[in-house]
């Protein structure tokens, strides 16, 4: 079972949204769309800015929606919600045993085709860092699609293994690999003499989530296709096509 659509948009603005926003499944209780970069995923401490579950909710007259995972400001792509205060418990389940992938583009050439970072990660003022006690663990696997030596960049999937906030950025920047436009786990910033465009957000998207519906005998397999601002790197990385 596939459902896939024509990808979200650029990052935008604070003003109120013209687009409707993409619903790329629902069922009785589960409903799947796709997020773009620069909108909180959930309501901020200012009870005038936009976020993306409450925008949903309007669109799609629902009497009650909660998010069951969240993605960052500047990530855009895929997230799970519940449609169903009764069946909470049952949706997170579905989401812990579900595949999760992410896409990013990341500074400097990975030595391995593939390799899987783990450590045990503590929240703080606006980012996270490992600890040796006090944290949760963190595991995720990350193969590299294609590189670019010339541009010093290379593509990347991140299969999630647990979901913690922050948890892709913080492990592949510690790996020596920071993520473009990262600004957060990247202090040195975006320095490529104009061998390829400035980022204008960190270059993560949530493009797969793979998951056994109820009552369904084969898994579906949610694909999100790389928005705009994404694609415009593809060039660099010939031979790669989407979806994978």
């Amino acid at each position: 079972m596939n459902a896939k659509h024509s990808g979200p948009k650029s990052p935008g603005g604070e003003g109120k949204r013209t687009e409707k926003i993409p619903v790329l499944y629902r069922d009785d209780f589960l409903l799947v769309a796709e997020k773009p970069a620069g909108l909180p995923v959930h309501a901020t401490l200012d009870p005038n800015r936009r976020n993306f579950a409450d925008e949903l909710q309007a669109q799609e007259k629902l009497p009650y929606l909660r998010l069951v995972n969240r993605l960052d400001l500047d990530t855009s792509g895929l997230v799970l919600f519940c449609t169903d205060a009764d069946r909470n418990k049952e949706a997170d389940s579905i989401l812990s045993e579900s595949e999760k992938r992410y896409l990013c583009i990341v500074k400097g050439l990975p030595a391995n085709d593939s390799f899987r970072e783990e450590c045990f990660l503590k929240e703080g003022k606006g980012r996270v860092s490992a600890v040796r006690s006090g944290g949760k663990k963190a595991i995720t696997e990350f193969e590299v699609l294609s590189r670019n030596r010339n541009a010093n960049i290379s593509l990347l999937s991140a299969k999630l293994i647990t979901g913690r906030r922050h948890q892709i950025r913080f492990q592949i920047a510690s790996a020596g690999f920071p993520i473009l436009g990262d600004r957060t786990y990247d202090p040195s910033g975006d320095v490529f003499k104009n061998k390829i465009p400035s980022p204008r957000r960190c270059l993560l998207h949530s493009y797969l989530l793979k998951f056994l519906p109820p009552g369904k005998e084969s898994p579906l397999r949610i694909q999100s296709p790389i928005p705009e601002d994404f694609r415009i790197y593809l060039p660099f990385f010939p031979g790669i096509s989407f979806p994978f």
